[in-house]
């Protein structure tokens, strides 16, 4: 008999279907985040020169993906594998017949694929990060900047202290240049100025947020940069390289002096891979001399390795990454952005957890919307920073247009709804992206604005004067009891008079707001 306490071993296959490659991983994953690689494979394909020029995967590129994929599919069959992750980056994203293409890797090659929006490879970004650096560089004693620069988009994650505080996902890459950049390709001091202009406003941007200039540690993900550290570092079995940035400097000059049939040659490189090789170096090197950075950080991982390693944590129970708290320090950086109550929003999200878990028997949702409902909490009212006139509509705006790491797309969509309705009218038909939203997500909304409503009223004066409460359930009704201590509550009591229709509604029953101690269960 096998011993429980030892985590059963399995065989894993991760596929990436990236923009100018479909790449397949094969490892055993076991305990405390332990994979051992089987076998890598890597195909080239065109999607990002069918997106980029016409917003569609060509049916000829299709055709290709799918048959890479059949033969991918009978790779994991010989293994015997089922544990598959297939995921699809920035070309499918962004394709307007995704889709299709979609539907038809699972019929015809029996895969499954999840399109990954740009914070969800972020989370992926930062778990492989942290596993590759893992007691050699603390980052919660660093101010990080960390970039990969793919074909057809940019992912970056500022660190401040160990906090998430600014992700973005740029449409801009080694295939994808800006359009002049594009123009002018052979031109190398043309492409510089356009990739510095391109950089200086995105960094401008981040620097709103955080400031450039703190930033002392730069961390270099991708193929490309994972490269450029074999050239010029001995090969070594830790996870990551250190490369000065002079070293680096030097070989993004030479590599600019060199045609794209030269570096194919010179480093057995495909045309490819040796065409985008030069733009993405520049990318990095713009981005480095942003910061005060002398060394770039080099991890051996990639996204694949995160999926991995998720798929490892799985199996051993043992998490590095604290997503939840990195989600909420996100939250709260985009609050900061917006100029938000931080103390009326930190009171409203306590008070809405504490009624989400004591109405956990009547609700029936888990830590996920429990998460969503916090960070609803935190960014309910930074509409108010273009107008305290309908802020709560110009919220969701804001949501809706900003990236919280750690939040799919899906996520984003229903805190987006759910500070929508914090105050005035609930939802209806005629509301769009409520009425947009899956079914299961419409109800999961519903129930989370109406708590949140109620924990907004709690605090309507600002003043955090209600920090508790003790819920009181009878057959036909809720009372939440709140200490004499909390002083004149006539306010919060007519707010949560005109806010708590909805929770009604949702609930079954009214809740009303009540001073003393609660009678005897």
């Amino acid at each position: 008999m096998s011993d429980p306490e030892i985590p059963t071993k399995h065989i894993a296959a991760v596929i990436d279907i990236g923009t100018i490659a479909i790449r397949m991983v094969i490892a055993e994953v076991g305990g405390k985040n332990e994979i051992r690689y089987l076998e890598q494979l890597q195909k080239p394909v065109r999607f990002g020169k069918d997106v980029f020029k016409t917003g569609r995967l060509s049916s000829i590129a299709m055709r290709q993906g799918i048959n890479i994929l059949r033969d991918f599919r009978s790779v994991i069959d010989a293994y015997g594998i089922k544990k598959i992750h297939a995921i699809a980056t920035s070309a499918v994203r962004e394709a307007q017949n995704r889709d299709n293409f979609i539907d038809q890797i699972y019929v015809r090659a029996g895969i499954e694929v999840e399109v990954l929006d740009g914070p969800e490879e972020n989370r992926l970004q930062l778990v492989a990060v942290e596993h590759a650096l893992e007691g050699r560089i603390d980052l919660e004693k660093k101010n990080c900047l960390i970039v990969e620069v793919g074909s057809g988009s940019t992912e970056m994650i500022v660190m401040d202290q160990g906090q998430v505080s600014v992700t973005r996902t740029l449409p801009i890459g080694s295939v994808r240049l800006p359009e002049q950049g594009a123009a002018a390709r052979g031109d190398e001091d043309f492409i510089q100025r356009v990739l510095k202009k391109s950089i200086r406003d995105i960094t401008k941007n981040a620097a709103r947020e955080v400031p450039m200039e703190r930033i002392d540690t730069f961390i270099a993900l991708g193929g490309d940069m994972r490269f450029v550290s074999q050239q010029l570092l001995p090969d070594t079995a830790d996870r990551f390289t250190i490369l000065e940035r002079k070293e680096f400097v030097g070989f993004v000059g030479r590599a600019g002096k060199m045609t794209p049939e030269e570096i194919a040659t010179q480093y057995s490189l495909d045309y490819g891979h040796a065409e985008s090789l030069y733009p993405a170096l520049l990318f990095y090197l713009n981005f480095l001399n942003t910061t005060e950075a002398e060394e770039i950080i080099i991890p051996k991982l990639s996204i694949r390795d995160g999926l991995l390693l998720e798929m490892a944590q799985l199996v051993s129970g043992y998490k590095r990454t604290d997503v939840s708290r990195q989600v909420l320090n996100s939250a709260h950086h985009l609050g900061t952005k917006y100029m938000y109550d931080k103390g009326h929003a930190v009171c409203v999200a306590s008070l809405a957890l504490k009624l989400f878990d004591s109405l956990a028997k009547d609700h029936g949702m888990g830590p996920r919307e429990r998460l969503l409902l916090e960070v609803s909490g935190i960014l309910h009212d930074i509409g108010t920073y273009i107008s305290s006139s309908g802020h709560h509509k110009h919220s969701f705006y804001l949501v809706d247009a900003s990236e919280i790491f750690g939040l799919r797309q899906t996520d984003k969509n229903i805190i987006a709804n759910v500070v929508r309705y914090h105050r005035r009218v609930p939802p209806r038909e005629t509301h769009v992206p409520y009425m947009s939203l899956a079914k299961s997500d419409r109800a999961i909304v519903s129930k989370l604005a109406s708590i949140l409503r109620v924990a907004d009223a709690l605090d309507t004066a600002h003043q955090q004067k209600i920090r508790s409460f003790a819920l009181e359930r009878s057959e036909d009704a809720y009372a939440l009891w709140v200490s004499k201590d909390s002083g004149d509550i006539s306010l919060e009591r007519e707010s949560l008079r005109r806010k708590g229709d909805m929770f009604a509604d949702v609930f079954g029953a009214p809740i009303d707001l009540k001073q003393g101690v609660p009678p005897a269960a």
